[in-house]
């Protein structure tokens, strides 16, 4: 009855949504920052922040490194972490502290596994020991996992546990596959609630429910429209029974990486759309939030997608970007250093190099505060016990950095940084003549974010294989340095200039290699 009750709680709130959806792609960013920020140290690729009670940071490092840090910038690296398929999107991702850390020192952990297919997104459990200059991971267990494996990016991996401490939320994305995110047999593309063992939670939309033993996998397809006739590659068989329905909150999500329950109870979900079309959503229990049927973006390749508007028995995002902000996480405020912002969430922008403040109304309508422009590509945003913001930057080296109130001293132990702008994205290492240090650049930059270079890579930009077939090495290196401020099909450009970011050696070595890619790899 207590399920049902929480269920009809959160259909209530449904019928009090926002109706009218916000573009907030066209807000533009304030250079002048209402607070301090510090540069505290570096790591690899650092992805996501948990604060232990005592105010040290747990920092995953997407190249698959998991670190302890303290508020002055001392690190020491965590011991028997997972393995993990660190490629294009995948790497150690997310880390969660349990509900009940203070009784269990548990912490989650969500990253892509490696396996004989491909990679999946994994979901672990262990118990966080911390001594003298140590500490380390015990009794690590696999709770939850995507049995059927294989390869794309956009794995998801957020964690978001129920403000009664009992479950977990975790989205999983469709790892560029798209048709899955509408399979109810599968979980790529959903929002699953479990339990704190990764079990199907009870009171679920479709609790008690098994699916198909089998489903056909599929390699990631250049659009939606090619997506609905993709040939199989294989098929997966379930070992037992096949629990994704029972585990399903709601379906087609696309790459979820924001995930965070509001002061009031309700639960926010924030993706990245394709070209265009971020989305800021109210997640309710069993409802269709349109990917990849419907988006308010469009296909990398130019490939037009319905529009929501035309399909009224899906779920509208609250507020969507166009262009992009291509969002890091979501988190919402409660501290004392800024109690102006208590109750407003915060979004981190990658592409957009930003940080948004989402204000809500109560009802289930929310719009966008200020945006100010951060001179780096924020990966997550997260809040301090004391109340400060503190940011880690998407780069190899990447900064964590500390933002406090105007005004307020800031430790000498810290390098304050100048600018926001002026914070190093990348540094070269010794030995760029070879190809694997060139390719240890791109991943550093992440390119295959983005381009396709060789076998990996994405497609929200083009192809970088057969350039040379097409452009002269001077025209390669004038667009890393110089990208065109709009993409070929006219809209803006998110790849920001590399002159400062890349030493002239290890520019002049990128540009010869992609200058010798063929252009079919």
């Amino acid at each position: 009855m207590k399920h049902l009750m929480i269920a009809g709680l959160f259909l209530a709130m449904a019928s009090s949504g926002a109706s009218a959806q916000v573009n907030a792609g066209e807000q533009k960013s304030d250079p002048k920052l209402p607070f301090t920020v510090t540069q505290v140290t570096t790591l690899r690729l650092p992805w996501k922040i948990a604060f232990l009670p005592d105010g040290r940071l747990l920092i995953t490092e997407k190249v698959g490194g998991l670190w302890l840090v303290t508020q002055r910038g001392e690190k020491t690296p965590v011991a028997n972490i997972p393995a993990v398929l660190w490629k294009g999107q995948g790497g150690m991702l997310g880390v969660y502290l349990s509900p009940h850390y203070a009784k269990d020192h548990n912490i989650y952990l969500t990253y892509s596994e490696p396996g004989d297919d491909g990679s999946s997104l994994a979901l672990a459990r262990a118990q966080l020991k911390v001594g003298n200059n140590a500490a380390s991971l015990e009794g690590l267990r696999v709770i939850w996992r995507d049995g059927e494996r294989g390869n794309g990016g956009q794995f998801g991996a957020e964690v978001a546990f129920s403000p009664d401490s009992k479950y977990l939320f975790l989205t999983v994305g469709d790892r560029q596959r798209m048709t899955p995110a509408q399979d109810p047999n599968q979980p790529l593309g959903k929002l699953l609630r479990l339990t704190l063992d990764g079990k199907p939670a009870p009171g679920n939309p479709m609790a008690g429910k098994t699916g198909a033993a089998t489903v056909p996998v599929i390699n990631p397809p250049s659009d939606t429209e090619a997506a609905k006739t993709a040939p199989v590659v294989r098929t997966y068989t379930f070992p037992g029974p096949n629990l994704t329905p029972a585990e399903t909150w709601a379906t087609g999500i696309r790459t979820p990486y924001g995930l965070a329950f509001a002061p009031d109870g309700r639960l926010w979900e924030l993706e990245h759309g394709p070209r265009g079309g971020d989305e800021l959503n109210l997640m309710l229990p069993g409802k269709n939030y349109g990917w990849p049927l419907v988006s308010y973006g469009m296909n990398y390749n130019g490939v037009p997608i319905p529009s929501p508007d035309t399909r009224p028995d899906l779920s509208k995002p609250v507020i969507y970007w166009v262009p992009v902000i291509a969002p890091g996480n979501l988190m919402f405020y409660q501290g004392a250093m800024f109690p102006q912002w208590n109750g407003s969430a915060f979004a981190s922008g990658l592409a957009s190099m930003a940080l948004i403040r989402i204000t809500f109304d109560g009802k289930g309508g929310a719009q966008t505060a200020e945006r100010w422009a951060m001179g780096f590509r924020v990966r997550d945003v997260e809040v301090a016990p004391d109340g400060a913001l503190w940011m880690i930057e998407d780069a190899n080296p990447g900064g964590v950095f500390r933002a406090t109130p105007l005004g307020m001293a800031v430790s000498a132990h810290a390098t304050q940084a100048a600018t926001p702008a002026s914070t190093p994205s990348g540094r070269a290492t010794p030995d760029a003549s070879s190809v694997e240090h060139v390719k240890s650049v791109i991943a550093n930059n992440n390119c295959l974010l983005c381009h396709r270079i060789g076998q990996d890579g994405g497609d929200i930009g083009p192809s970088l294989n057969g350039l040379g077939t097409r452009r002269t090495t001077d025209q390669i290196q004038a667009a890393i340095v110089s990208p065109p401020a709009k993409t070929g099909a006219g809209t803006p450009n998110p790849m920001p200039s590399y002159s400062n970011k890349l030493t002239e050696e290890d520019l002049k070595n990128l540009t010869r290699y992609l200058s010798t890619l063929p252009s079919l790899p």
